[in-house]
Protein backbone atom coordinates (compact mmCIF):
# COMPACT_ATOMS: atom_id res chain seq x y z
CA UNK A 1 0.00 0.00 0.00
CA UNK A 2 2.40 2.65 1.09
CA UNK A 3 4.60 1.77 -2.48
CA UNK A 4 1.30 2.17 -4.02
CA UNK A 5 0.31 5.82 -2.67
CA UNK A 6 4.40 6.54 -3.44
CA UNK A 7 3.83 5.70 -6.72
CA UNK A 8 0.24 7.44 -7.29
CA UNK A 9 -0.16 10.32 -5.17
CA UNK A 10 0.45 12.63 -7.73
CA UNK A 11 -2.20 11.53 -9.75
CA UNK A 12 -4.68 10.49 -6.55
CA UNK A 13 -3.90 14.48 -5.57
CA UNK A 14 -4.63 15.80 -8.50
CA UNK A 15 -8.04 14.04 -8.97
CA UNK A 16 -9.21 15.61 -5.93
CA UNK A 17 -7.95 18.64 -6.67
CA UNK A 18 -10.33 18.34 -9.32
CA UNK A 19 -13.18 16.86 -7.58
CA UNK A 20 -13.04 19.80 -5.19
CA UNK A 21 -13.16 22.43 -8.10
CA UNK A 22 -15.15 20.57 -10.52
CA UNK A 23 -17.50 19.20 -7.77
CA UNK A 24 -18.03 22.87 -6.23
CA UNK A 25 -19.01 24.20 -9.63
CA UNK A 26 -21.14 21.23 -10.46
CA UNK A 27 -23.38 22.08 -7.15
CA UNK A 28 -23.36 25.60 -7.61
CA UNK A 29 -24.88 24.68 -11.43
CA UNK A 30 -26.86 21.71 -10.37
CA UNK A 31 -28.73 24.10 -7.18
CA UNK A 32 -29.06 26.34 -10.59
CA UNK A 33 -30.74 24.17 -12.41
CA UNK A 34 -33.68 23.19 -10.03
CA UNK A 35 -37.11 24.39 -10.61
CA UNK A 36 -38.15 27.01 -7.94
CA UNK A 37 -39.86 24.98 -5.54
CA UNK A 38 -37.25 22.31 -5.19
CA UNK A 39 -34.90 25.05 -4.59
CA UNK A 40 -36.95 26.27 -1.82
CA UNK A 41 -37.34 22.65 -0.42
CA UNK A 42 -33.46 22.59 0.04
CA UNK A 43 -33.34 26.23 1.41
CA UNK A 44 -36.22 24.72 3.72
CA UNK A 45 -34.22 21.70 4.65
CA UNK A 46 -30.89 23.85 5.21
CA UNK A 47 -32.62 26.24 7.50
CA UNK A 48 -33.99 23.16 9.44
CA UNK A 49 -30.83 21.83 9.68
CA UNK A 50 -29.05 24.95 11.18
CA UNK A 51 -27.66 26.04 7.76
CA UNK A 52 -30.11 28.73 6.76
CA UNK A 53 -27.63 31.77 6.92
CA UNK A 54 -25.44 30.16 4.34
CA UNK A 55 -25.99 30.85 0.65
CA UNK A 56 -27.48 27.57 -0.64
CA UNK A 57 -25.23 26.93 -3.82
CA UNK A 58 -22.18 27.43 -1.69
CA UNK A 59 -23.68 24.88 0.55
CA UNK A 60 -24.36 22.64 -2.47
CA UNK A 61 -21.06 23.16 -4.39
CA UNK A 62 -18.82 22.34 -0.45
CA UNK A 63 -21.11 19.08 -0.49
CA UNK A 64 -20.60 18.12 -3.99
CA UNK A 65 -16.65 18.91 -3.91
CA UNK A 66 -16.28 16.55 -0.78
CA UNK A 67 -18.46 13.98 -2.53
CA UNK A 68 -16.45 14.80 -5.69
CA UNK A 69 -12.94 14.57 -3.90
CA UNK A 70 -13.98 11.20 -2.44
CA UNK A 71 -14.37 9.63 -5.69
CA UNK A 72 -11.77 10.83 -7.73
CA UNK A 73 -9.45 9.57 -4.68
CA UNK A 74 -10.75 6.24 -3.85
CA UNK A 75 -12.59 5.12 -7.24
CA UNK A 76 -9.26 6.67 -8.83
CA UNK A 77 -6.93 4.21 -6.62
CA UNK A 78 -9.02 1.34 -7.15
CA UNK A 79 -8.91 1.94 -10.73
CA UNK A 80 -5.03 2.57 -10.93
CA UNK A 81 -5.21 -1.11 -9.03
CA UNK A 82 -7.68 -3.02 -11.37
CA UNK A 83 -6.17 -1.41 -14.05
CA UNK A 84 -2.72 -2.61 -13.77
CA UNK A 85 -4.19 -5.72 -13.11
CA UNK A 86 -6.20 -6.03 -15.96
CA UNK A 87 -3.38 -3.80 -18.77
CA UNK A 88 -6.10 -0.95 -18.92
CA UNK A 89 -3.88 1.21 -17.09
CA UNK A 90 -1.01 2.69 -18.88
CA UNK A 91 1.06 4.92 -16.90
CA UNK A 92 2.17 6.62 -19.53
CA UNK A 93 4.75 9.77 -18.48
CA UNK A 94 4.27 11.98 -21.45
CA UNK A 95 1.37 13.38 -24.23
CA UNK A 96 2.23 11.74 -27.99
CA UNK A 97 0.83 13.25 -30.73
CA UNK A 98 -1.01 10.25 -32.28
CA UNK A 99 -3.47 9.95 -29.75
CA UNK A 100 -3.62 13.51 -28.87
CA UNK A 101 -5.04 13.60 -31.96
CA UNK A 102 -7.39 11.19 -31.94
CA UNK A 103 -8.59 13.18 -28.38
CA UNK A 104 -8.83 15.90 -30.19
CA UNK A 105 -11.35 14.43 -33.21
CA UNK A 106 -13.33 12.87 -30.94
CA UNK A 107 -13.75 16.30 -28.97
CA UNK A 108 -14.34 17.94 -32.25
CA UNK A 109 -16.69 15.89 -33.44
CA UNK A 110 -18.74 14.69 -30.44
CA UNK A 111 -18.85 18.57 -29.33
CA UNK A 112 -20.40 19.20 -32.89
CA UNK A 113 -23.12 15.92 -32.57
CA UNK A 114 -23.99 16.94 -29.28
CA UNK A 115 -25.54 20.56 -30.46
CA UNK A 116 -26.82 20.02 -34.08
CA UNK A 117 -28.64 16.96 -33.38
CA UNK A 118 -30.59 19.13 -30.72
CA UNK A 119 -30.78 21.97 -33.92
CA UNK A 120 -31.37 19.50 -36.70
CA UNK A 121 -33.11 16.48 -35.07
CA UNK A 122 -34.27 16.21 -31.61
CA UNK A 123 -35.58 20.07 -31.21
CA UNK A 124 -38.15 19.34 -33.94
CA UNK A 125 -39.85 16.87 -31.41
CA UNK A 126 -39.32 18.87 -28.20
CA UNK A 127 -39.68 22.33 -27.47
CA UNK A 128 -38.15 21.97 -24.04
CA UNK A 129 -35.04 20.95 -25.93
CA UNK A 130 -34.69 24.42 -27.90
CA UNK A 131 -36.10 26.52 -25.29
CA UNK A 132 -32.94 25.01 -22.88
CA UNK A 133 -30.99 26.81 -25.13
CA UNK A 134 -32.26 30.13 -24.93
CA UNK A 135 -30.25 30.95 -21.46
CA UNK A 136 -26.35 30.73 -22.77
CA UNK A 137 -23.94 28.77 -20.47
CA UNK A 138 -23.29 30.19 -16.95
CA UNK A 139 -19.60 30.23 -15.57
CA UNK A 140 -20.09 27.57 -13.19
CA UNK A 141 -22.00 25.17 -15.71
CA UNK A 142 -18.98 25.79 -18.06
CA UNK A 143 -16.11 24.85 -15.26
CA UNK A 144 -18.25 21.66 -13.98
CA UNK A 145 -18.51 20.90 -17.63
CA UNK A 146 -14.96 20.58 -18.36
CA UNK A 147 -13.82 19.92 -15.02
CA UNK A 148 -15.97 17.39 -13.46
CA UNK A 149 -16.89 15.97 -16.58
CA UNK A 150 -13.52 15.69 -18.22
CA UNK A 151 -12.00 14.18 -15.01
CA UNK A 152 -14.12 13.26 -12.43
CA UNK A 153 -16.90 11.47 -14.53
CA UNK A 154 -14.09 9.73 -16.38
CA UNK A 155 -12.26 8.60 -13.05
CA UNK A 156 -15.62 7.01 -12.48
CA UNK A 157 -16.98 5.49 -15.64
CA UNK A 158 -14.10 4.57 -17.28
CA UNK A 159 -11.60 4.24 -14.39
CA UNK A 160 -12.96 2.47 -12.09
CA UNK A 161 -16.55 0.86 -13.88
CA UNK A 162 -15.06 0.00 -17.08
CA UNK A 163 -12.30 -1.75 -15.69
CA UNK A 164 -13.84 -3.26 -12.84
CA UNK A 165 -17.05 -4.86 -15.54
CA UNK A 166 -13.41 -5.97 -17.52
CA UNK A 167 -12.33 -7.35 -14.47
CA UNK A 168 -14.81 -9.04 -13.35
CA UNK A 169 -15.84 -10.42 -16.72
CA UNK A 170 -11.96 -11.56 -17.21
CA UNK A 171 -12.12 -13.59 -14.29
CA UNK A 172 -15.47 -15.11 -15.27
CA UNK A 173 -15.28 -16.34 -18.36
CA UNK A 174 -11.73 -15.34 -19.73
CA UNK A 175 -9.42 -16.70 -17.09
CA UNK A 176 -7.60 -18.95 -19.51
CA UNK A 177 -5.37 -15.61 -20.71
CA UNK A 178 -3.43 -13.91 -18.92
CA UNK A 179 -4.92 -10.87 -19.31
CA UNK A 180 -8.74 -9.83 -20.61
CA UNK A 181 -9.54 -10.66 -24.04
CA UNK A 182 -10.95 -8.00 -26.47
CA UNK A 183 -14.36 -9.10 -25.90
CA UNK A 184 -13.97 -8.69 -22.35
CA UNK A 185 -12.75 -4.91 -22.77
CA UNK A 186 -15.40 -4.05 -25.95
CA UNK A 187 -18.47 -5.80 -23.42
CA UNK A 188 -17.15 -3.52 -20.01
CA UNK A 189 -17.06 -0.49 -22.56
CA UNK A 190 -20.79 -0.66 -23.77
CA UNK A 191 -21.59 -1.57 -20.11
CA UNK A 192 -19.35 1.73 -18.74
CA UNK A 193 -21.69 3.88 -21.49
CA UNK A 194 -24.89 2.79 -20.63
CA UNK A 195 -23.88 3.69 -17.17
CA UNK A 196 -22.46 7.14 -18.43
CA UNK A 197 -25.78 7.28 -20.14
CA UNK A 198 -28.32 6.73 -17.29
CA UNK A 199 -26.17 8.23 -15.15
CA UNK A 200 -27.18 11.83 -17.08
CA UNK A 201 -30.89 10.65 -16.67
CA UNK A 202 -31.47 12.49 -13.39
CA UNK A 203 -30.05 15.71 -15.04
CA UNK A 204 -32.01 15.16 -17.83
CA UNK A 205 -35.50 14.55 -16.38
CA UNK A 206 -34.97 17.89 -14.18
CA UNK A 207 -34.52 19.74 -17.33
CA UNK A 208 -36.73 17.92 -19.75
CA UNK A 209 -38.69 15.51 -18.40
CA UNK A 210 -38.25 11.77 -19.30
CA UNK A 211 -40.24 11.10 -23.19
CA UNK A 212 -39.53 8.18 -24.71
CA UNK A 213 -37.34 10.69 -26.75
CA UNK A 214 -36.08 12.44 -24.64
CA UNK A 215 -34.40 9.09 -22.79
CA UNK A 216 -33.49 7.85 -26.30
CA UNK A 217 -31.93 10.92 -26.95
CA UNK A 218 -29.73 10.82 -23.75
CA UNK A 219 -28.61 7.27 -24.28
CA UNK A 220 -27.79 7.71 -27.80
CA UNK A 221 -25.86 10.91 -27.20
CA UNK A 222 -24.18 10.17 -24.21
CA UNK A 223 -23.76 6.61 -24.36
CA UNK A 224 -22.22 7.06 -27.62
CA UNK A 225 -19.80 9.48 -26.63
CA UNK A 226 -19.40 7.09 -23.63
CA UNK A 227 -18.24 4.75 -26.19
CA UNK A 228 -15.70 6.94 -27.97
CA UNK A 229 -13.97 7.86 -24.47
CA UNK A 230 -13.81 4.29 -23.48
CA UNK A 231 -12.20 3.71 -26.37
CA UNK A 232 -9.76 6.06 -26.24
CA UNK A 233 -9.51 4.72 -22.91
CA UNK A 234 -8.72 1.50 -24.07
CA UNK A 235 -6.48 2.09 -26.62
CA UNK A 236 -4.66 4.69 -25.46
CA UNK A 237 -4.91 5.44 -21.77
CA UNK A 238 -6.77 7.65 -19.30
CA UNK A 239 -5.34 10.92 -19.95
CA UNK A 240 -6.68 10.97 -23.49
CA UNK A 241 -10.42 10.08 -22.04
CA UNK A 242 -10.40 13.23 -20.07
CA UNK A 243 -8.91 15.27 -22.68
CA UNK A 244 -11.77 14.14 -25.36
CA UNK A 245 -14.36 14.55 -22.40
CA UNK A 246 -13.48 17.79 -21.63
CA UNK A 247 -12.89 19.32 -24.89
CA UNK A 248 -15.93 17.95 -26.20
CA UNK A 249 -17.67 20.06 -23.60
CA UNK A 250 -16.08 23.15 -24.92
CA UNK A 251 -16.62 22.79 -28.24
CA UNK A 252 -20.05 22.08 -27.51
CA UNK A 253 -20.60 25.06 -24.99
CA UNK A 254 -18.64 27.46 -27.72
CA UNK A 255 -20.93 26.39 -30.54
CA UNK A 256 -23.84 27.13 -28.23
CA UNK A 257 -22.50 30.34 -27.32
CA UNK A 258 -21.43 31.86 -30.44
CA UNK A 259 -24.26 30.02 -33.06
CA UNK A 260 -26.84 29.09 -31.45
Amino acid sequence: MKQFIRSYWKTLLFFAIAGIIGGFFTGMYILDSYPPEMQQQLLDELTAGGLGGFPPDIIMGVITAMQAAGYGIFLGAAGIWLGKTTGLWKGEKKITKKPLTASFIVAVVGGSVLILSDLIFFGNHSQLIMDSYSVKPTIPYLIASVIYGGVIEEVMLRLFWMTLVAFILWKMFDRKNERPSMWVLITANIIAALLFAAGHLPATAAMLGLSPMIVFRCFLLNGGMGLMFGWLYRKYGLRYSMIAHGGCHIVSKLIWILFV
